[in-house]
């Protein structure tokens, strides 16, 4: 039988991944905590309250926003990583009234449902297509800055493992 000697291959792991290496991999790089929070960059961690309450927090354990959805804290940690302060305020914007449109949607229809006169339908139609519209345009915008931040996660993390 095969004999694992774990303690060597610590030591050979240690010799390829020296502390500097881990550091700087560690700036880029996005971890799952046992407890399904996510660690980011060394600095941002990521933990989801329920479904639609998602609370981004610094290593102090200070919170610092909300999020509607995962993606869109994830956008954020990453454009506030990189500087880009105005693209993630927009990021901030546009989650928060995504979800409030969301809220809009579902009353809309259901109040589109219940309505009994012609006119009142036709109110509450013209309410969730104006609601639908919304969503779309800042779900389109909001897309652009998460595939804008992966791209821009893929570059920096490609300049860090080269070195």
């Amino acid at each position: 039988t095969m004999r694992i000697d774990v303690n060597k291959i610590d030591r050979k792991l240690d010799k390829m991944i020296s502390n500097s290496e881990f550091a700087k991999l560690q700036d880029v790089v996005i971890f799952k905590d046992t407890d399904g929070t996510y660690s980011l960059f060394n600095k941002y961690h990521i933990k989801k309250k329920d479904a639609t309450d998602i609370v981004v927090s610094l290593n102090n354990g200070d919170d610092v926003n909300s999020f509607f959805s995962m993606k869109n804290a994830v956008c954020w940690c990453v454009l506030d990583k990189i500087g880009k302060y105005q693209l993630a305020d927009r990021v901030i914007d546009l989650d928060m009234h995504l979800s409030s449109v969301e809220v809009h949607i579902s009353i809309h229809s259901r109040l589109f449902k219940k309505a009994k006169k012609t006119e009142d339908k036709l109110i509450y139609l013209a309410k969730l297509n104006q609601d639908k519209l919304q969503k779309t345009a800042m779900s389109e915008e909001l897309s652009k800055y998460i595939q804008d931040s992966y791209n821009w996660q893929q570059k920096r993390f490609g300049l860090k493992s080269e070195h």
